[in-house]
């Protein structure tokens, strides 16, 4: 039978029964059909999932087809001007439909699926959307740090994930995934002249003479990601803008990327381009320092362990969201932008999640960090690298270490650090008000340190105040084992030597004459005596245990080390630019013996032991030196957590997480199985 002529033109050879509605219609009746098979909330999951994968693919598809429809109708027919207004009509009509509104029409299908199965993960209105896209990642898409299942990782390290808004600015499965965070503004405004190009020269350069104010731009920074961030530094690639806007000129578009739907980047030389085209004003711009990367695969892999909500949205709640954070004449940068990650959680009907973990461990350090990092103001101290040792010494505070009564006496230490080196003394972590190590290192944070090597090349210390779970058995020639509860020295071997040695200490009096088990970790001279701590071999343990001068209890066993390298500016390398800021602190050798006898009473980590062993942590640095006078420490940013507080609760999160092998404070623990 002949062919029928076709209602809007010929059809395709390939595709014969294809018109403007056809395709789309066919794919709705067959999904439609096919989920009324489905009876179980996973096959009604999944089956959205496909459409989500494939409707892109549909929808474009189906847009080329119509467009190319049209332009063989408008060759081969004529019709009336009425007719042909109508078909023109019709014809914007269905070529709306094309890559721009996909991700609308996609949360739509998304919207419909949740409330057949009562999920409720979408929020969709005629003005704004957003919802959870599993693991589908694209460019445009949303990441939303997750913070359950909680251990406390971002609140230890990284701080800016935790709780972060990012935007995905550029994804290639087999490459690179970027993204820049969204919801960490500075108070940070910069001019025109701070922005440098790769000679390190200003991209615009303003003539004092002939300018005036209105001629310098101010541009409000937000902080973007570690990478090529605020601080990198030259051997980094130096600090990378990325501008974000919704200019839509010629011009704009010329200079710009389009990453969603009214949602442009380009780099500052874009924007300022844009600004003297007299097209924006530096308002316009949201301007990030750094982005976040991740390798080909590692953000499944984080995905896969969830770390990250993957999110789409349309463009009106990205700009909402930074519009907000614009306009807030009242926002603090320690504010952290978390209002902007619990709007974003009640959009995917995660609001319960978000109240539950509000005020929590992680949020105070956030906080912090902010505090640190970009709340900025011109109060703080700053330190010349090149700064004379003797100078930055007659700067410090006879405070700065409890248990150094004068800068000169400090002065006494580094020169003898310097000529003779610290090897065999004891040191503490700081007794500042807000502690150093609340951040990162918590392991430093109080702790109790011995230094066993100290030359012209690096400082080795070992930690003794972190008992693991770990036990070390010694054979005696009775052919009995002692175990010994092995200590946490240090993330470090020896280079080159040996990874992650064990060594035996002691400091018992009977053991140090007669037959001498060992040898002081620091030998005496005419102007030192020598350390209370003796170092001593896995055989000369074994001999003393077994001839009955000594038990178990007597030695303490160390894994591991801490190295500090020396560089050319001694004040500001190694070991001594942590005890010149009062990072680290010398402890007086007749703190020495009490400091040990408390480190004796720890146990082998457990979680019967856990809470005395941190308690007992804790004494022994108090018995190693008077505290600073916390008598009124700083609270954390809009809390009543004091800093003192929060790097104690930083170093307990620390020993759960790294030693005991997971967050018991933050109940994960399963009494009868274990961590999960």
């Amino acid at each position: 039978a002949p062919t029928p002529a076709p209602r809007h033109g010929p059809t395709y050879p390939h595709f014969p029964i294809v018109d403007r509605y056809g395709l789309a219609s066919c794919v709705v009746v067959l999904l439609l059909l096919f989920a009324m098979q489905l009876s179980t909330p996973l096959l009604i999951q999944t089956f959205w999932l496909m459409i989500i994968r494939y409707s892109h693919a549909f929808l474009t598809l189906h847009a080329s087809i119509c467009n190319n429809h049209q332009k063989i109708h408008r060759q081969h027919f004529a019709k009336s001007e009425h007719s042909q207004d109508e078909e023109d009509d019709n014809d914007e009509a269905i070529t709306d439909i094309d890559i721009d509104d996909w991700r609308a029409f996609r949360a739509q299908l998304v919207a419909a699926g949740n409330q057949d199965d009562g999920s409720g993960d979408t929020k969709i209105s005629s003005s704004s959307w957003a919802y959870n896209s599993g693991k589908m990642i694209e460019k445009g898409s949303i990441i939303l740090a997750k913070v359950e299942p909680d251990f406390c990782y971002f609140g230890l390290n990284q701080q800016y994930f935790h709780k972060s808004v990012m935007l995905v600015t550029y994804h290639e499965e087999n490459d690179f995934t970027k993204g820049i965070i969204l919801n960490r503004p500075t108070n940070l405004f910069l001019d025109d002249e701070d922005f440098l190009d790769d000679n390190g020269e200003p991209y615009f350069k303003t003539d004092s003479k002939n300018s005036t104010d209105a001629d310098n731009n101010s541009w409000r920074i937000w902080f973007g990601g570690d990478v090529r961030g605020l601080y990198a530094d030259d051997s980094e690639g130096g600090t990378e803008i990325v501008c974000l806007h919704s200019i839509q000129t010629e011009l704009a578009r010329n200079v710009s990327e389009e990453i969603l739907k009214n949602v442009f980047t380009t780099n500052y030389e874009g924007a300022r381009k844009l600004v003297d085209a007299n097209e924006a004003v530096s308002n316009d711009f949201w301007v990030f320092a750094g982005y976040a990367g991740w390798s080909a695969g590692q953000l499944d892999d984080e995905l896969n362990r969830e770390s990250w909500y993957m999110i789409s949205a349309d463009s009106e709640t990205v700009w909402n969201e930074l519009t907000d954070q614009r306009d807030d004449n009242t926002l603090d940068p320690r504010n952290a932008g978390l209002k902007s990650w619990s709007t974003l959680m009640g959009m995917i009907g995660k609001q319960d999640e978000a109240r539950a973990v509000s005020e929590s461990f992680a949020d105070l350090s956030l906080k912090e960090w902010a505090a640190e990092s970009i709340l900025f103001n011109s109060t703080l101290p700053v330190v010349n690298e090149n700064d004379d040792l003797d100078d930055l010494l007659k700067s410090l505070s006879p405070s700065i270490s409890s248990s150094i009564d004068s800068a000169e006496t400090f002065a006494d230490l580094a020169k003898r650090y310097i000529n003779d080196g610290l090897q065999g003394t004891v040191l503490r972590g700081s007794s500042k008000d807000r502690s150093p190590f609340l951040l990162s290192d918590q392991k430093l944070h109080k702790c109790s340190m011995l230094v066993i090597q100290d030359d012209e090349v690096l400082t080795v210390g070992a930690l003794l105040n972190h008992v693991m779970t770990k036990t070390y058995p010694l054979p005696l020639a009775n052919g009995d084992d002692v175990e010994f509860p092995v200590r946490y020295g240090g993330s470090f071997g020896i280079p080159g030597i040996i990874d992650q040695p064990i060594i035996f200490l002691h400091s018992k009096p009977e053991l140090k004459t007669g037959v001498k088990v060992g040898e002081p970790v620091r030998k005496s001279t005419k102007e030192i005596k020598e350390s209370m701590i003796w170092i001593c071999s896995e055989q000369q343990v074994g001999q003393a245990i077994e001839a009955g001068r000594a038990s178990s209890s007597d030695f303490m066993c160390v894994k591991g080390f801490q190295i500090w390298f020396k560089e050319d500016i001694p004040s500001n390398s190694g070991i001594l630019a942590q005890l010149v800021t009062g990072d680290l602190e010398v402890v007086d050798e007749t703190l020495v013996e009490e400091m040990w006898k408390v480190l004796s009473m720890q146990a082998r980590l457990s979680l019967s032991t856990l809470e005395n062993n941190f308690q007992t942590s804790l004494l022994a640095w108090s018995a190693g030196g008077k505290d600073d006078d916390n008598s009124s420490p700083p609270f954390v940013y809009d809390s009543t957590v004091t800093t003192t507080q929060l790097a104690d609760d930083s170093l307990r999160y620390w020993t759960e997480a790294f030693l005991l092998g997971g967050v018991v404070s933050a109940g994960k623990y399963d009494y009868s199985s274990g961590f999960e």
